[in-house]
Parts: structure tokens; C-alpha cells; sequence
């Protein structure tokens, strides 16, 4: 019963502090994407092309973030960007790939 608590924990907490930052976003996504009502993107593309889209949009703002992934855990494919530069409003982006969906998550940056 224990074994699968810290990767559902860190699921829930990803879905429950990105749907906070649902404003447009200042970063360029993928063709073909749209905002949804629970508050997160869901891209066209599959995983690779999102990660790779964002990847090059972020180069191209100068805006220094850390790819972490793609990782497979549980049929859940997952890519973090984690923003190293301070003066973006988001401080994370998720992108998950569940149940044949591109979902993207934008984490707001915590007020100080």
C-alpha cells in the first residue's frame, strides 16, 4: 500500500499547485493547444514534440531552466523544466503524458 504513496503524493501535489497558475502563460506552446477549465493546458502533440517545443521556446526568452525527464513511472510519462531564472511568474512546467493526453502544468513561483 506504501510503495506507490510517494509517486501518487507527488502526482497530486503537481495537479493541485499547477492549477493555480492558469493565466496565459509568457512562454510560446505548442501549436494545437488549449487552456481547460480545470486550469491547464492540453497540448495537440505528444510528449517528445511538447517537451522539444518547450525546450526551444525557452532558449530562444534567454530563460534558463533545468530539464529534468522525460521519465516513465506507472504508464505516466513525465518532463519538468524547473526555471532558473528568477523573474519568470512560474517556477515550474510540467508536462504529463497520461491516458494518451499531453497535459501541460504551469507551478506559479511562491510569493516571498
Amino acid at each position: 500500500m506504501l510503495r506507490g504513496f510517494a509517486s501518487r503524493f507527488i502526482f497530486a501535489a503537481t495537479l493541485i499547485f499547477a492549477v493555480r497558475a492558469v493565466a496565459a502563460p509568457d512562454v510560446r506552446l505548442p501549436p494545437n493547444t488549449r487552456a481547460v477549465p480545470e486550469g491547464h493546458f492540453v497540448s495537440g502533440r505528444g510528449l517528445r514534440d511538447a517537451t522539444d517545443f518547450i525546450a526551444k521556446e525557452l532558449g530562444k526568452r534567454g530563460i534558463a531552466a533545468e530539464q529534468i525527464g522525460p521519465a516513465r513511472i506507472r504508464g505516466v510519462e513525465l518532463t519538468r523544466f524547473i526555471s532558473q531564472t528568477p523573474s519568470t511568474p512560474w517556477l515550474a512546467i510540467h508536462i504529463l503524458r497520461s491516458q494518451g493526453k499531453t497535459l501541460i502544468f504551469f507551478v506559479p513561483r511562491p510569493k516571498p
